[in-house]
């Protein structure tokens, strides 16, 4: 596992006024109604309690989100990425022709720090041949009626801190779409413990001409919880 570096005080208060300054843009990630939510937020600035984040109106999954909501919030500097979770201290909609929604949220005590090249995909080797269980996290098409089966096996072909590629059989394929909520389950050594993964589906791709079907998703809500954050250091 991956130690974890901590950073606090001056650091902290740092690495979050860079921010500021570069307009870096961060993710923010939260779980409403059962799932896991993202939304692209810029950090504009710092008051005495609080950080001010905005968010364009287009974004309106964070209609979801409410006072006292626990967040996670990632920024990603140069080769580093910060993570860190807070809470949302009030939701306001600004005023003029430029509508945004700002969002309030503590000034966290520590954030932790991980270098980005743990977020470059490694392909897995093809002796581990490591299976990969899945689930639908909603369903799947217009009419919201739920598959016949209650999970999907796969082959796990890369992974990283952020994500990972499996492969399944292509005839499976009218049953996902592209920014669909999964369930992930795999076991990447026989003697290790399973890593219980919440994701969405970001990219489809039919290979071996059609007998194939090569599913990428994205983790969610690693950064959001300090459980999450010890199943993001595993990954990496």
């Amino acid at each position: 596992m991956v130690e974890k570096v901590i950073i606090r005080s001056k650091e902290l208060k740092e690495v979050l006024a860079r921010t500021v300054d570069l307009k870096t843009p961060a993710i923010m990630s939260y779980l409403s109604g059962g799932k896991w939510h993202t939304a692209n937020v810029l950090l504009t600035a710092i008051g005495q309690n609080s950080l001010h984040f905005e968010l364009s109106e287009e974004h309106t999954g964070t209609s979801n989100a409410r006072k006292d909501q626990p967040v996670g919030i990632s920024i990603q500097h140069e080769f580093n990425k910060y993570v860190f979770e807070t809470v949302v201290l009030e939701i306001k909609t600004s005023e003029g022709p430029n509508i945004r929604k700002i969002i309030h949220l503590g000034i966290p005590d520590r954030i932790e720090k991980m270098q980005r090249r743990l977020y470059a995909r490694v392909p897995v080797p093809e002796e581990l041949k490591v299976k990969t269980l899945f689930w639908h996290r909603g369903y799947h098409d217009e009419a919201r009626e739920a598959p016949d089966e209650n999970y999907w096996q796969g082959k796990l072909l890369d992974i990283s801190a952020g994500g990972l590629r499996l492969v399944i059989e292509g005839w499976q394929n009218s049953y996902f779409n592209v920014d669909q909520f999964i369930g992930l389950q795999f076991t990447p050594m026989s003697y290790q413990k399973p890593i219980v993964l919440e994701g969405q589906i970001k990219h489809i791709e039919e290979i071996d001409e059609g007998e194939k079907l090569c599913i990428g998703a994205e983790f969610l809500g690693l950064e959001a919880s300090n459980e999450g954050r010890k199943k993001l250091r595993r990954l990496a």
